[in-house]
């Protein structure tokens, strides 16, 4: 092996000055640096939620059937990565249990547990798609998430993420990094 090539990660790291390295190293910060952003910006973004309580006297009768508001709102509509808070605002204990009272496959996607009065569930849907649940102990309370787009379906308060002062933080690094660049590759004199 040549002595030029054993030499080769020193000189990256030291910063050679030789043309032919510096062209080899500015695509692979500038990739680096587009790397760091699109991982960065993710992580930083704020997801969203949205409520819906459990209906007071849900457990008496099947009157919320009727009134579809055993959950209320009923049907909820919200783009991915939104965490769904259930409250129970009923004075006895009931439970949010995935897919439908009469499958058998009940409780597979989530399942609360327990909820007593006063208490909450979350659940964050990740991937589009129409989740029903429903309440174990009265089977007659059900409930639908409707994850993806939400453009043709009523607005329930849901809110889109938004990078807020992440936003900001990425395009200061990325400003100093593509100064860092230019300035090593003699682009710009400063």
């Amino acid at each position: 092996m040549s002595d030029a090539w054993r030499e080769l990660p020193i000189r990256l790291i030291a910063g050679s000055t030789s043309s032919q390295i510096g062209k080899m190293r500015l695509p692979a910060i500038l990739f680096t640096i587009l790397i760091l952003s699109i991982g960065i910006l993710p992580v930083f973004a704020e997801e969203s939620s949205v409520s819906i309580n459990i209906t007071g006297g849900s457990e008496a009768g099947q009157n919320c059937v009727s009134a579809k508001n055993c959950y209320d709102p009923n049907i909820t509509s919200i783009p991915a990565r939104t965490t769904v808070v259930w409250t129970n605002m009923d004075s006895t204990p009931h439970t949010v249990t995935s897919g439908k009272p009469a499958e058998n496959d009940t409780g597979g996607t989530f399942d609360s547990g327990m909820i007593d009065p006063e208490s909450t569930y979350s659940f964050m849907f990740m991937s589009p798609g129409t989740y029903d649940y429903f309440c174990s102990i009265h089977p007659w309370m059900t409930g639908e998430v409707i994850v993806g787009a939400t453009t043709s379906l009523p607005d329930n308060g849901a809110t889109t993420p938004e990078f807020g002062s992440a936003a900001i933080l990425v395009f200061v690094v990325s400003v100093f990094a593509t100064m860092l660049v230019a300035k090593n590759n003699k682009i710009f004199r400063f």
